[in-house]
């Protein structure tokens, strides 16, 4: 993978050479990267990092210098380019409505205030359903990422080194199911010979898919909304309590408050759906199915491991590169809901 240091101004300092990457992408939050390179590669102008050969740009955000008998070397780390989108918080309060898609943008486009070079793309055509909601005081990237989820959409800011433009943008991978017939399919089974020493496990001891939320005002005065994923089958109820959410009747319709409770109820779900973990190595040599060919970041898949019954359709929401002596390895979390701590659907790919 190829890396050029751009200084503070996205100007040119030099081609990077470095000894080990690691490139670590992500679906539903900002990414991060580490490499480490010969203390003389490095230079203290140095900002950002750039690579043609992947959509995402790095911000230079610690350095630190090691010693070992090897040799003396320079630890770069940072996050992606969405980062800066935190360095701008949500206030005064933003009201939404219609569908997520759509109002993201426009908050992104309300609350960027004077990042240099930014300009955000038009909101893609989707069939989202419409809903209410308010936010006032969090980081402008993390609320982006936690209103795309409920509708498995993500955020991204794409560097153009030509143009010398950044441009944020709203996007969904590609269904790679067999449910669909517009896109090639991927299969993640022993039926294609792509999985090995499978780990899986499927846990519903947290399963939640209801949500009673309770807003502002007290007793029998209280807002009270509910978000609803049973699909009218058996309800395991969450309570959430909202207090926080005010109505400003100037601002909002009490049907548009409410609708921005129900969407605080399905953020709240999200961490407390069916865990299915399945954790493999998948070959790509072979005539199996390639990483950025036939698969990328924010696809969804099937996964298949006969032996357990366990089928599923998951989105790749995670990919963990490591690029070191000519050795290039991929590993992949697949699943609606990104849970690092659960190790979610993970694949190793090389």
């Amino acid at each position: 993978m190829e890396l050029r240091a751009l200084d503070a101004n996205f100007q040119l300092v030099g081609n990077l050479s470095y000894f080990n990457l690691q490139w670590n992408r992500e679906y539903y939050a900002v990414g991060t990267f580490s490499v480490q390179v010969a203390v003389g590669a490095y230079k203290p102008s140095m900002t950002y990092l750039y690579t043609p050969d992947r959509p995402e740009t790095g911000i230079i955000q610690k350095v630190e210098l090691t010693e070992t008998i090897k040799g003396r070397f320079v630890q770069i780390t940072g996050y992606f380019l969405e980062a800066i989108l935190n360095d701008k918080v949500i206030y005064p309060t933003y009201y939404a409505s219609g569908a997520i898609p759509s109002a993201v943008v426009a908050m992104l486009r309300q609350y960027k205030d004077d990042i240099p070079l930014l300009t955000v793309a038009d909101a893609p055509a989707t069939q989202a359903d419409e809903t209410s909601w308010q936010e006032t005081g969090g980081q402008l990237a993390d609320v982006a990422y936690t209103k795309l989820q409920t509708v498995q959409y993500s955020l991204r800011c794409r560097y153009d080194y030509l143009a010398n433009t950044i441009t944020a943008e709203v996007w969904q991978g590609l269904d790679r199911t067999q449910a669909q017939n517009e896109n090639p399919f991927v299969t993640f089974s022993g039926g294609f010979s792509n999985l090995a020493k499978v780990i899986a496990s499927t846990d519903i001891s947290n399963y939640r898919n209801y949500a009673i939320v309770t807003g502002e005002d007290q007793s029998e005065n209280r807002k009270v909304a509910y978000a609803d994923l049973s699909g009218g089958g058996y309800k395991r109820v969450l309570y959430v309590d909202a207090r926080g959410e005010r109505w400003d009747p100037e601002e909002q319709t009490e049907s548009e408050y409410l609708a921005s409770l129900t969407q605080k109820g399905l953020e709240k779900l999200l961490d407390y759906q069916i865990i299915r973990n399945v954790d493999v190595k998948a070959s790509t040599s072979g005539g199996g199915f390639i990483y950025l060919r036939d698969y990328d970041l924010g696809d969804r898949v099937d996964v298949l491991v006969e032996d357990i019954g366990l089928a599923m359709e998951a989105r790749i929401v995670s990919a963990h590169e490591v690029v070191k002596k000519n050795n290039h390895t991929v590993e992949l979390e697949l699943g609606d809901k990104k849970l690092t701590q659960l190790q979610k659907a993970r694949l190793i790919t090389s």
